[in-house]
């Protein structure tokens, strides 16, 4: 897995335990569950998807096959989206 980012234009806004985004180029509104949240989240602390997978490890205490599982499927959604750089 490569190093992404967050695109600088999107406007974000936590509800609650989701992130709602605002795509201001396609004047889309994407809605992430939670643990999406929690992954877009530590784009913030982390650079790369690996060290998103040992953060979410780390503070769940789950097996590390699982949360990469759901990492990769996670960033795949958001690319797909256009979110990520």
């Amino acid at each position: 897995m490569q190093s992404l980012k967050k695109r600088s234009d999107l406007l974000v806004e936590e509800i609650e335990d989701e992130v709602v985004i605002y795509d201001p180029r396609t004047h889309r509104v994407h809605h992430l569950n939670p643990m999406a949240s929690i992954i877009w989240e530590l784009f913030d602390v982390s650079v790369s998807p690996q060290e998103i997978v040992k953060e979410i490890v780390e503070a769940l205490k789950t097996d590390s096959s699982t949360v990469e599982k759901d990492v990769q499927e996670t960033l795949k959604h958001l690319q797909e989206r256009g979110l990520l750089e």
